[in-house]
């Protein structure tokens, strides 16, 4: 188990009973296996050949930087940005975002880091909703991209549908998967999946072992028993995160602060006006919208997308069928092309 070779023999039970206890909320995706089943698909690279470029982020006063990389035609007025959520980076789309271009080669991608995460500075700050859609509207003026199709996963999504909703002129479309777009009323309307957990990451006890044990890392790889721990995809995922001041503090952070029965209070008031407005633009046809739904899915349960219809009839719903959260590891062929065609069919 990824708790036991993560965790040391010198950490007492104090650690090791609520990562166990952490680790059975998010056994409830997994169905065990030693082979792959029929809907893995079979296994992509781990090598992250890509270069990033670095560019000056500014939140207010402070200033910090983000990481990126780009495929497809430098020049190009079509951008597509993929973000990730927590606890990954830039390295979640490199086997994605490649597939992408080529289907789509007139497409310049862009694929960040957050702030905090990957190979992004990692500055002072709360590292919460506000302080990480600043740092993206920051990176989308100095990247002079006046105008962008967005795909994001998890934080990925919450955070572009936040800055959709505030900013819908600088949005042609915008699409996610496993993102919790609609915050949940109350803990007993979650999945059981995310239930214990959310109840965990949220409480005193759960924010007293981020300092000595990353949960969201951890209960990432006990999602993906195909990959190996050690191995290549575990070493990139933590490269950027060696500690928990220069890392993942972030995903402690961010992790824990999507709205929830309407706490934080006022993450829940603007991403709601955000919602509500975005809801107009999409029934204006000014911004397109998109989702990829997973059966059972975690942030996005099937059971939700009638809620999402109800509030946005002209969302495209595409179903991929069976996977868990960090679906790029586990279909990452059929997620590109359902992006790809999606893009396809919004260029043409």
């Amino acid at each position: 188990a990824f708790c036991k070779r993560t965790t040391t023999p010198t950490m007492t039970a104090r650690i090791m009973l609520p990562c166990l206890a952490y680790l059975s909320t998010t056994l409830v995706l997994i169905h065990g296996f030693s082979s792959y089943p029929d809907w893995l698909e079979p296994k992509m690279s781990a090598d992250f050949p890509f270069e990033q470029k670095f560019i000056d982020v500014y939140n207010g006063n402070n200033k910090s930087f983000i990481a990126y990389y780009e495929l497809g035609p430098s020049d190009s007025e079509d951008v597509l940005i993929l973000l990730h959520g927590v606890p990954t980076w830039g390295y979640y789309w490199r086997n994605v975002a490649p597939l992408i271009s080529e289907q789509v080669p007139s497409l310049r991608i862009i694929v960040p880091d957050l702030v905090g995460f990957g190979r992004s500075g990692k500055p002072d700050g709360d590292y919460r909703m506000g302080f990480q859609a600043a740092y993206l509207k920051s990176f989308l003026d100095e990247m002079n991209l006046d105008k962008v199709y967005w795909f994001g996963h998890d934080w990925g999504g919450i955070l572009g549908h936040l800055l959709a909703g505030e900013n819908p002129e600088r949005f042609h479309a915008f699409g996610a998967y496993e993102a919790m777009f609609k915050p949940f009323e109350s803990y007993s309307d979650l999945p059981p999946s995310l239930e214990g957990h959310f109840r965990l990451g949220r409480s005193p006890e759960g924010q007293a072992l981020f300092p000595e044990v990353d949960l969201y890392l951890l209960g990432m790889f006990d999602e993906l028993p195909h990959l190996s721990v050690p191995g290549p995809e575990h070493d990139y995922y933590s490269e950027p995160f060696p500690t928990y001041e220069k890392g993942w503090i972030a995903s402690a952070t961010l992790g824990n602060d999507s709205p929830l029965g309407g706490e934080p209070a006022d993450n829940q008031e603007r991403y709601m006006a955000a919602y509500e407005n975005l809801r107009v633009e999409v029934e204006a046809e000014r911004v397109k919208m998109f989702i990829i739904s997973h059966n059972p899915g975690w942030n996005m349960p099937v059971e939700r997308i009638p809620i999402f219809k109800e509030d946005y009839p002209k969302l495209e719903v595409v179903d991929n069928g069976y996977a868990h959260h960090f679906v790029n590891e586990e279909r990452p062929r059929s997620i590109a092309r359902i992006v790809g065609e999606w893009m396809v069919r919004l260029l043409n």
